[in-house]
């Protein structure tokens, strides 16, 4: 898993499945036959660095080491802009793989099609997994109209990171653990500075984010909502949605206690809090690679929950896997999904550094064992008291489509038009795409 805030837009997504179709039409299939008394599995994911150390480094040796009749051979896509483009391609031309990754964005795209192995008697027959082995908030990311589809791999919800040594600095208490939106503002207020005394702050309170994996926790804790349980419905235009991303956004353009994007000079989140530019930033627990283990940041920082508005609720983010109805392999297939997800997957996963286990008994022990972790916070388990009160920020099947409307609406947000109006209009767009019954 990886903490993607964007995911490319249906223009760019339609571009790369022409070029890739194209390229497909004049291709062969070259893929070797299996040798007497082996499988071959094929397994499609992302051919970012992180992804090529997880998958071909670690779990596929360590699938076909414990099963060795199987081989299990890893295929990538050109880039992100590219994944499900090629995905399609493949399948289009009956290149299919047997399983592939998947995130919270585009699984309910693929469920929808219905290309994918149902796996509720799958799961319910196997004696090593059970369905509570997992969180439940995570794998209902997996189910789509009640039918489990997937199995998730790793997760984090977000909460709030936090410099301790700006806060020392200023002489500004820690967040409290029943903290609310008042106190939060307050505390950005306090630890905002104006070092040089050119009008200008040098270092922000807090950082206002518009990734999708973000804003919904505002919404939520307003009492608003993005989409219906059901997905057939936006609900963006409500006064408790468009008050919440109000407030939000006034902390940059009001409050002035978050730079405005035009004043991040091209920096992200992490690097704006690991050059202690902004004091405290909404996160996943995956944040920890750039914190503490990929060389780290010369100050103490630790984690609390997301302030409390009316009432309580951060968003979650996730990976995971799927096994495609048109394997030749069901039985190797069903191995591989369970090594990645369950205990042996569980372990790789945390060893690389990559949020939590989707198993539940792995990410409780990560979480005790950090107490004695001098590299993680002393507050770690926040991550996993927010598992009672995350939520996924809904996608409906139109993924495309749905990708193209928030970016829209983010641009919008960003550039400081009519919040009301941005709403309003994201939730007109929506519906129609909605009820065009096209995905």
């Amino acid at each position: 898993m990886r903490d993607r805030s964007h995911v490319s837009s249906r223009r760019e997504f339609l571009r790369q499945t022409a070029a890739l179709a194209l390229a497909a039409a004049v291709g062969c299939d070259d893929r070797e036959q299996d040798l007497p008394g082996q499988t071959t599995l094929d397994f499609y994911t992302y051919a970012t660095p992180e992804f090529l150390a997880l998958f071909r480094d670690q779990l596929i040796p360590g699938f076909e080491k414990a099963n060795p009749n199987v081989h299990v051979r890893s295929n990538e896509s050109l880039g992100d802009a590219g994944y499900d483009a090629k995905l399609l391609t493949l399948i289009a031309g009956k290149l299919a793989p047997d399983l592939f990754h998947v995130t919270q964005q585009n699984f309910p795209f693929y469920a929808a099609k219905g290309i994918l192995q149902p796996l509720d008697d799958l799961l319910a027959q196997d004696t090593d997994l059970h369905a509570d082995d997992f969180f439940p908030q995570v794998m209902e990311g997996m189910r789509f109209q009640g039918k489990l589809y997937g199995l998730p791999s790793d997760f984090s919800t977000i909460i709030m990171f936090y410099n301790k040594d700006l806060f020392d600095r200023s002489r500004v208490p820690y967040p409290r653990e029943d903290w609310t939106w008042d106190d939060y503002l307050d505390t950005a207020k306090a630890l905002t500075k104006d070092l040089d005394n050119d009008g200008l702050p040098d270092v922000y309170g807090t950082l206002v984010e518009t990734a999708y994996n973000r804003w919904p926790a505002w919404v939520w804790a307003n009492g608003g909502n993005i989409l219906n349980k059901e997905l057939t419905r936006c609900e963006m235009d409500s006064p408790e949605s468009i008050g919440a991303l109000q407030w939000y956004l006034d902390l940059a353009m009001k409050y002035h206690v978050s730079p405005r994007m035009d004043q991040r000079m091209g920096q992200d989140a992490e690097d704006l809090f690991a050059a202690q530019r902004v004091a405290m930033q909404a996160d996943s627990r995956y944040g920890y690679k750039r914190f503490r283990r990929d060389g780290g940041v010369p100050f103490k920082f630790d984690v609390c929950p997301m302030p409390k508005g009316k009432t309580r609720a951060t968003t979650f983010i996730w990976g995971g896997n799927c096994i495609l109805k048109s394997t030749k392999h069901p039985k190797e297939s069903w191995e591989f999904l369970k090594f990645m997800s369950g205990p042996p997957g569980a372990a790789i996963n945390l060893a690389m550094g990559n949020a939590l286990p989707a198993y539940r008994k792995a990410a409780e022990q990560a979480i005790a064992n950090s107490k004695s972790d001098p590299l993680l916070p002393e507050h770690d388990h926040y991550f996993l008291d927010a598992v009672s009160y995350g939520r996924i920020a809904p996608n409906p099947p139109q993924y495309a489509n749905y990708v193209d409307a928030m970016d829209d609406f983010e641009d919008a947000l960003l550039h400081g038009s009519s919040v009301a109006d941005a709403c309003r209009d994201f939730t007109k767009n929506v519906n129609q795409l909605l009820n065009s019954g096209v995905f």
